[in-house]
């Protein structure tokens, strides 16, 4: 690499980092660097939960199983409140709905139609009239009850323009043309709630980041020049019972608009540290269920110990899929909704809000110029090795700046920097490198006999710790045949079995080596690869397993080509085990190979014959699922057998493709574990009925299904002993 050239790289890296930081042109995969790293930032210094004041009552699938489909009746969410305020005497409630909608009056109106009949004249039904009307009033009953407790109510506003709901509540402060979100529309609760209620807060998030994470939520929003503050804001306020202060001050814009820039919120004395859209960044204190949730249907039946509500702020919403307030937060994907208001509730009492730093552009300009200053120092050191020691320590320095100001409770944005830094960083570096990689290509060319050209590059890094030696280490070993292959060769002539067996073998070997496998032979219409050796590379499962998923998908493209060419289709097994395998240079004086031998080899190879047996594409040994368990393919256990040549019993795992009558529903694995469950059991009665199930939703093959129809029959004419453990013996290999 030339001087020059590599000066005009780093020239164009330093504009287009700058470019991004100053926001005239937003750089894609910056923002998701940013996102990434203020993820794992948060994650490695959440906020301290200590004990929490916040609560969550619960609208959990157990009290949807007893009190019917939310929403409920609004004479149940009266009984409900009764229940925290007089049993449980609690601080407040705040409610994560929003009642738009009146009540059924059906009940009512048909005793008034009976009032205007003869009844009227009867003593007896205009006593039953008189007790039960009141009792049918259901939104009078809630109101009544909110009107005597400490509730704040949500409300919901949008982006978008649409019929408003309803009647807002009285506004937190006004202002025209603000930093704050504008609402176009809203979605507000029935004005008899909004009056009973001692304050109102909306619970949508504007400033959802563009991945669908919650990062960041705004404690204000504007609608026609007045200010609403958010239910967690609000509820906070009640708690308190303290007024909320907004300052806003007159900014001049670029393009020469005053617009009113918030400066502040003050609760209590407390700054709370947001930006100029009110926003704060949500002081999440780890995954879902930080907090205490408690079943509505246990408060109602006061099931609960009294003090574990006492004097707690309620937020009452819901973990239920069904009800769909799941969100996705830098901790986990799926997260109730209520608990990120839960979390900014605690942040604002416990005062844990992470401010984003003040003059943020001027900061990092700042730090654009330091480090500009330590690439030229950088440059001119000459050995790569320190080169990449001084690099690294920058870039640790760096987070460590992260980490400290974020333990001040301040946030500032660094991806920027880091991705300058690295991207410099390795332009300086590469040439020595380069350098460096040349001197090393004698070595690596003694082992290219040995490994797969996909894998030479990786060890031209590092040469010196690759062996041809024999050793032992854990590995995964695939096999994969092609099925009836003496049916298929008797079909074609001998260059068409050529030029299909040369065209199959190296889409097949592509994939593999795609996914840094090593071909360890071809065995006529048989392949043979492992993972793990000579490069060690600790996802070897994960490679393995990806490699057989792609394998079986793109043999229907090679099907399709060999259907235009009148060729038979093909069908194919694979059979994956990982253990501990013997990996090394083998062979005699005259022929020399680098392979895998071992116990755990073998248990492959037989898996991948079984594949026949239980009519799927793809068998996993028990190590093999271990390793890949949380990964998003479904997986099930299929079966535990012996087989020929092992005296252990094994578990068997099936992975299962999408199959071309439809995909496979979510229940392919739980519901066939309820059938092995039943047939392990000896249930076999409700194993048959599991395994009619299954094959009615087309959740296992005619091959699977009808394998183990043929065992229950044979059980039940002749019934394993009652110590048998579920496990078949194959004889055959």
């Amino acid at each position: 690499m030339r001087k020059w050239l590599f000066w005009i790289c780093i020239l164009a890296s330093l504009f287009g980092h700058l470019t991004h930081i100053s926001e005239f042109a937003s750089l894609r995969l910056l923002s998701k660097l940013e996102h990434a790293l203020y993820d794992w930032q948060i994650t490695h210094q959440a906020a301290d939960l200590g004990k929490p004041q916040v609560v969550i009552a619960n609208i959990d699938e157990k009290s949807i199983a007893e009190l019917g489909q939310w929403p409920w009746r609004r004479d149940v969410l009266a009984q409900l409140l009764d229940s925290l305020f007089n049993h449980y005497q609690i601080n407040l409630i705040g409610f994560d709905s929003v009642f738009a909608e009146s009540s059924d009056t059906t009940a009512i109106e048909v005793l008034d139609i009976l009032n205007q009949t003869e009844l009227q004249q009867q003593a007896l039904f205009q006593q039953a009239y008189q007790s039960f009307k009141p009792q049918l009033q259901f939104d009078q009953m809630f109101s009544e009850q909110m009107a005597e407790h400490k509730v704040v109510a949500g409300l919901v506003f949008t982006q978008n323009k649409q019929a408003n709901k309803n009647n807002l509540p009285l506004p937190l402060a006004q202002t025209q043309n603000s930093s704050l979100v504008a609402a176009q529309s809203f979605i507000a609760n029935l004005p008899i709630f909004h009056q009973a209620a001692s304050g109102a807060g909306f619970f949508d998030n504007p400033l959802l980041d563009e991945d669908g994470v919650f990062r960041r939520v705004p404690l204000l929003q504007q609608f026609q020049g007045y200010v609403y503050p958010s239910l967690a804001l609000e509820m906070a306020r009640v708690a308190k019972q303290q007024k909320i202060t907004t300052n806003f001050a007159p900014v001049i814009q670029e393009d020469g608009l005053e617009v009113n820039q918030l400066t502040n919120i003050q609760l209590n004395g407390y700054d709370i540290p947001v930006d100029k859209q009110a926003a704060v960044l949500v002081p999440y204190t780890g995954g879902a269920y930080q907090f205490a949730y408690y079943s509505i249907v246990d408060i109602l039946r006061q099931q609960i110990p009294v003090e574990e509500l006492k004097d707690k702020l309620v937020l009452m919403g819901t973990d239920s899929a069904g009800l769909l307030d799941l969100r996705t937060t830098p901790f986990a994907k799926t997260v109730p909704g209520v608990e990120v208001h839960a979390s900014i509730i605690h942040g604002l009492l416990t005062e844990q809000i992470v401010a984003p730093i003040q003059q943020l552009l001027v900061m990092q300009l700042s730090l654009f110029l330091l480090l500009s200053l330590l690439l030229i120092l950088l440059y001119r050191i000459n050995n790569p090795s320190w080169q990449i020691v001084y690099a690294l320590s920058v870039l640790v320095g760096l987070f460590v700046v992260s980490f400290v100001l974020w333990s001040q409770k301040i946030y500032m944005p660094l991806a920027s920097q880091i991705s300058y830094w690295f991207l410099t960083s390795v332009l300086l570096i590469a040439y020595k490198l380069i350098m460096e990689h040349r001197q090393k290509d004698f070595i690596v060319r003694r082992f290219g006999q040995y490994v797969p050209p996909s894998l030479v590059a990786d060890m031209a890094k590092s040469p010196d710790k690759y062996q041809l030696q024999g050793q032992q280490k854990q590995l995964t070993v695939l096999f994969t045949d092609i099925r009836d292959f003496t049916r298929i060769s008797e079909q074609l002539s001998a260059n068409d079995l050529s030029d299909l067996m040369n065209q199959y073998l190296t889409v097949m070997t592509r994939i593999i080596h795609k996914h840094n496998g090593t071909i360890d032979k071809y065995m006529g219409d048989a392949i043979m690869a492992f993972w793990g050796a000579p490069v060690d590379n600790p996802n070897h499962a994960f490679e393995a397993v990806s490699a057989a998923v792609e394998m079986q998908q793109a043999l229907d493209k090679v099907n399709k080509d060999f259907a235009s060419k009148n060729w038979p289709q093909l069908q194919t097994g694979i059979g994956i085990n990982t253990g501990l395998m013997h990996v090394g240079n083998m062979g005699s004086e005259f022929r020399m190979a680098y392979t895998v031998i071992g116990d755990e080899v073998n248990l492959a190879s037989r898996l991948e014959g079984l594949t026949k047996q239980y009519g799927c594409e793809i068998l996993l040994g028990e190590h093999t699922f271990e390793l890949v368990a949380s990964s998003p393919w479904m997986i099930r256990e299929i079966d535990a057998v012996r087989v020929k040549g092992k005296q252990q019993a094994v578990a068997i795992y099936q992975l299962c493709l999408p199959s071309n009558k439809g995909d496979y529903a979510k229940g392919i694995v739980s519901e066939f574990g309820e059938f092995l469950s039943a047939y392990r059991q000896q249930n076999w009665s409700e194993a048959v009925g599991h395994l009619r199930s299954l094959l009615d939703k087309q959740l296992v093959s005619d091959a699977l299904y009808q394998l183990f129809m043929q065992r229950i029959s044979g059980y039940q004419q002749s019934p394993p002993p009652d110590n048998w453990d579920g496990v078949y013996t194959y004889q055959i290999k």
